[in-house]
C-alpha cells in the first residue's frame, strides 16, 4: 500500500489535492481512500489530508501515521508541525519552497517552487494542484494523464480556461521538478 500525507493551511486546497490524487489513482485502476483532518479550524490554520493507494481493497482506517510521501503546501508549517513524523528513510518529503529546506529526516527531501509556477501559469497562487505535478514526477504513483483527468473531474464546475491553466501548471511543475 502507498500512503500520502498532505500538510497545508485551511483554504490552500489540501483536501482537494488529496481528492485529485485519489481520482487519478482510481483512473489508473487502483483502490483508493482520500480524506481530510480538520474540525472547526479557520482559514489559515494547519490542516492535513491523507491518501491511501493499493491494488487490493484497503481495509485500514484512520490517519496516515507512516506515509511514503509527505507533501507540504506551505513551507511556514515546517516551523509549526513535525511534517516528517513517521516518514521512513525510503520516503519523500516534498515541500513547496524556492529552496530545499533544512529539515532533520532520513527521508529524501525535495522542493519545488509551486507558488511561482502557479502564479506564472494560472495567475493566482493555486499551488495545491501544481504540487501534484512534482508528486507524479518523484513517485510515479500517478500519471500525468490520470492527473489531468482528475483535474477535469474535480474542477468541472470551473471555467475551462482555469482547468487548462491548472493542467499547464501541473505539467510545468512535472518538467522542472528535479
Amino acid at each position: 500500500m502507498y500512503k500520502i500525507r498532505i500538510h497545508g493551511r485551511g483554504g490552500q486546497g489540501a483536501k482537494k489535492a488529496a481528492k485529485m490524487i485519489g481520482l487519478a489513482a482510481f483512473k489508473m485502476g487502483k483502490q483508493v481512500q482520500d480524506f481530510a483532518l480538520y474540525g472547526a479550524e479557520r482559514r489559515g490554520a494547519p490542516v492535513m489530508s491523507f491518501v491511501r493507494i493499493n491494488d487490493d481493497p484497503i481495509l485500514e482506517r484512520g490517519y496516515v501515521d507512516d506515509p511514503d510521501v509527505v507533501l507540504v503546501l506551505d513551507r511556514t508549517l515546517l516551523d509549526l508541525v513535525n511534517v516528517a513524523d513517521g516518514l521512513s528513510e525510503n520516503g519523500v518529503l516534498l515541500v513547496n519552497s524556492e529552496h530545499k529546506p533544512d529539515i532533520d529526516t532520513p527521508a529524501e527531501v525535495k522542493n519545488v517552487d509551486a507558488t511561482s509556477i502557479a502564479l506564472d501559469t494560472i495567475g493566482k497562487p493555486i499551488f495545491n494542484t501544481t504540487m501534484l505535478g512534482a508528486l507524479a514526477k518523484f513517485t510515479n504513483i500517478i500519471s500525468i494523464d490520470a492527473l489531468n483527468w482528475a483535474i477535469e473531474e474535480e474542477l468541472s464546475k470551473y471555467p475551462q480556461k482555469l482547468i487548462e491553466a491548472n493542467k499547464t501548471a501541473v505539467r510545468k511543475c512535472y518538467e522542472v521538478a528535479k
